[in-house]
Order: C-alpha cells, then sequence, then structure tokens
C-alpha cells in the first residue's frame, strides 16, 4: 500500500516537473538577415517556434536600434555572424533569463519601425525607416562615393593610355625597318588595345 502511495506520488511530481519544463520551452531565434533600402533596412529573423507579435517590442536609442523578444533565445553565434554592410556598423545580441535582444547600430537615425509575423508565425519580420534627413544624407554620401569611384576608374584609364601611347610612339621612333621584333611597339599597341577593351565594357 506504501509503495503504491510512493509511486502514485512520484508520477504525480513527475507530471508536474514536464508540464513545467514545457511551459518554459522558449523559441530558439537565428538565421538573422539583413537587407539595406533607399529608406531603411528590412531584418527577417527565424524562429524554431510560432511566436507571440505582443512578445516583440523595439525602441530606438541614438544610433542604436533594440529589439526584445520575450520567451526566446537568441543564438548569437549566429544571429552575430550576419552578413551586412554599410550602412550597419555593428550587430550583437543578448540573452536574458526571460528574453533576448538584438542590437543594430546604424550609420543614419531610424525614425520608424514595424513589426510582423509571416504566415506560420515562425519568421519575424522587421521594416525600418530612416528620417528624411539620414535617407538625404546617405545619398548624398552614396553619389560621392560613386564619383570617387568613377575619378579613381578614369585616372586608371587615362595612365594607361599614356603609357601605351608613349611604349608605341618610342616604338616606332627607334625602329630600324628590320624586320626584328619591337618590344616596346608590340608593348604600347597591346597596352592601348586591352585599355580600349576595359573602356569598352565598364562604360
Amino acid at each position: 500500500m506504501i509503495k503504491k502511495i510512493f509511486i502514485n506520488k512520484t508520477v504525480i511530481v513527475l507530471s508536474i516537473l514536464i508540464s513545467m519544463s514545457f511551459g518554459q520551452s522558449k523559441s530558439l531565434l537565428n538565421n538573422l538577415r539583413i537587407e539595406p533600402k533607399q529608406n531603411g533596412l528590412f531584418l527577417t529573423i527565424q524562429s524554431s517556434s510560432t511566436l507571440n507579435i505582443k512578445n516583440i517590442t523595439g525602441w530606438v536609442n541614438d544610433d542604436w536600434f533594440y529589439m526584445t523578444v520575450h520567451e526566446a533565445i537568441g543564438d548569437s553565434i549566429s544571429i552575430q555572424s550576419a552578413q551586412y554592410s554599410y550602412p550597419v556598423i555593428t550587430v550583437e545580441n543578448t540573452n536574458a533569463e526571460e528574453s533576448t535582444q538584438i542590437a543594430l547600430r546604424l550609420q543614419g537615425n531610424i525614425e520608424n519601425y514595424e513589426f510582423y509575423l509571416s504566415e506560420n508565425k515562425q519568421t519575424i519580420i522587421v521594416a525600418l525607416y530612416y528620417s528624411a534627413e539620414s535617407v538625404v544624407a546617405l545619398l548624398e554620401e552614396k553619389q560621392i562615393e560613386n564619383q570617387s569611384n568613377f575619378t579613381l576608374n578614369s585616372r586608371f584609364k587615362s595612365v594607361l593610355y599614356l603609357a601605351g601611347g608613349a611604349l608605341t610612339i618610342s616604338g616606332v621612333i627607334s625602329g630600324d625597318g628590320s624586320d626584328g621584333k619591337n618590344q616596346e611597339l608590340t608593348l604600347g599597341l597591346f597596352i592601348l588595345a586591352c585599355t580600349f577593351f576595359y573602356n569598352f565594357v565598364t562604360k
């Protein structure tokens, strides 16, 4: 009789522990993707289980955007290894007892943000929108960068044209009319031909 009562109590305790374990299970977040847009950023984060949109909050502090997901834990290695480029400066992930926080430092001020869930509620979709001033500043920086690349490219081609022309002229002048191979002339014509082809394909 005592043995039977002990077994029953053991079963009840195990049932309670199992129920608590399932009740406290957390979603695992990973596979962060960052897609820059002209007026902001588009983020997607995968979850191992369904999420509740009410458990997702966010805020902005200077050049940082923070997102907290309650009843979830982040795969810090996966999240912080996400590929990103300008204007994203860094990505961080911090786990707490009841939640996980993902932080992005940006070159530009976030004016507004929105959270969505995919149809199966296992993908978080975040839309970040820059302020009008930040959009203008980022576009100007991009334009300056493109102009700088164009100037560098033009100078490079000019140097090649000058070098090829100089070698060609030198080869013609130094030629003695013999059938021997004129290396300067050959090299000069080769550089000019390559530069012309390069200029054609990079227009």
